[in-house]
């Protein structure tokens, strides 16, 4: 097989969003070494809505160049699906963006040595270069500063009002809860932990059931599930044993909270008995959230609130004036987050100071300004 041949087997990318252009040196190269550089003729885009014809799906030509010169048969690869594309013959190559998805990802080359410039291979010192190559994209909902005032108790911090803004009548998942917690222990017939067992509920039909994360050496074990105040089967799986309640017996679950359920498994048979101590329920604080929050791009060692968006993207934040001054970033983010607490979060609450934290795959947005 040639080179040429080989290199057929790469795959067009359809990537899933990929920040502004940019031009970056590889590592340990010389300041005056050969520029290489990606070119994308769109570099961000705002968010829209999943549609079924996917229409929310934008395709985004690209260039690798040397140069100047286009360069053909190189490979890129992108941060957030690893799959890869080929250059062409005029160092071009196409890729898909998702638009329904926020993102930020980096495109890079990371194959070379079959490179070419004009039909003739590259060096090896060209090749390392093209390794320099990165470009990024971004998926994003654009933010609006709504106002940003003294704080009424603290002058020393800002109060910004904020939203963010998104395609009319679009459905935004903002950060609410998602599931509630299931947690307990599985011991044996004396009151020693089970490790390795798992607990199972589901309703009639094997239909909305959850099962545990397998217990660990003192018989504890979890799971997230959305009750409805149905009758639910209770199941107890142990190496090859089956544990389950009395038949006709079922579990009904507490709604909008989380259960702690402690079992005992029969010292004979597969029963457990519905009662104490062989079966306790009671119920625990905290609820697992998930949806999407904004904060502020800033060093960590800054603290500052942000409160829960509410339906129309609106959101406000508590940042220190000093920092607020300098303009920051903000971020977007998608979080599930188990939260501790006796209380439901709703939009406009306060998240505490650190709670929001972006990943490098989290779009930066700056947001327009005050007006």
């Amino acid at each position: 097989m040639n080179k040429r041949s080989k290199a057929g087997w790469f795959v067009v990318l359809a990537a899933a969003a990929l920040l502004s252009t940019g031009v970056s040196r590889h590592a340990g190269a010389p300041a005056d070494a050969p520029r290489s550089r990606i070119h994308l003729e769109t570099t961000s885009f705002t968010v829209k809505t999943w549609q079924t014809d996917g229409s929310h799906m934008a395709e985004v030509k690209g260039k690798l160049t040397y140069e100047g010169q286009p360069v053909a048969h190189a490979v890129l690869q992108t941060d957030r699906n690893k799959r890869l594309l080929q250059t062409g013959e005029d160092g071009s190559f196409d890729l898909r963006v998702d638009r329904s998805l926020l993102a930020h990802a980096s495109v890079r080359v990371v194959f070379a040595e079959e490179a070419s410039i004009a039909g003739k291979p590259l060096g090896r010192k060209e090749a390392e270069a093209l390794l320099s190559a990165s470009a990024a994209m971004t998926v994003y909902h654009p933010i609006r500063v709504l106002e940003a005032k003294p704080d009424a108790a603290d002058a020393g911090q800002v109060r910004v009002s904020a939203r963010m803004m998104s395609d009319p009548g679009a459905a935004v998942s903002f950060f609410k809860v998602d599931k509630y917690r299931i947690a307990g222990r599985v011991e044996d017939a004396d009151g020693r932990p089970v490790e390795g067992a798992f607990v199972w509920i589901d309703r009639d039909r094997g239909e909305g059931f959850a099962k545990s994360t397998p217990t660990d050496r003192d018989g504890g074990y979890e799971m997230f599930y959305w009750p409805e105040e149905e009758d639910t089967h209770l199941t107890v799986i142990a190496g090859t044993r089956r544990y389950t309640l009395p038949e006709g017996k079922v579990f009904v679950l507490p709604r909008n909270t989380s259960v702690d359920i402690r079992i005992r498994l029969p010292r004979e048979g597969t029963i457990i008995e519905d009662r104490a101590p062989m079966l306790v329920s009671t119920t625990t604080p905290g609820a697992t959230y998930s949806g999407l929050l904004a904060g502020l791009d800033v060093p960590p060692e800054v603290r500052y609130t942000v409160t829960i968006p509410d339906r129309e993207g609106r959101f406000a934040l508590t940042v220190p004036r000093e920092i607020w001054e300098r303009r920051p970033a903000f971020f977007e983010t998608r979080l599930t987050k188990f939260v501790d607490r006796e209380k439901v979060l709703q939009a406009g609450d306060a998240l505490p100071a650190g709670f929001v934290a972006p990943s490098a795959h989290d779009p930066r947005v700056v947001a327009e300004a005050v007006s």
